[in-house]
């Protein structure tokens, strides 16, 4: 399992103090900040990983913990 952290272009209608949550856009999952541009997903598997590489830009790639 890996934690990715993807990079969306900026919002200009995103404002810190008034976050909107809602579906992700990356993967769809519950968000509390569906505007930012910043977005942590659980990816099961490498595949999932690379998927993600291939379609948006990644900013880190963490395994967790055990």
């Amino acid at each position: 399992m890996w934690m990715v952290t993807v990079k969306l272009p900026r919002n200009p209608e995103h404002d810190p103090k008034a976050k909107q949550s809602g579906p992700c856009p990356v993967n769809g999952a519950p968000c509390t900040d569906t505007t930012g541009e910043h977005h942590t997903v659980l990816s099961m598997s490498w595949t999932q990983v690379e998927d993600l590489m291939r379609d948006h830009h990644i900013t880190r790639i963490e395994e967790p913990a055990h």
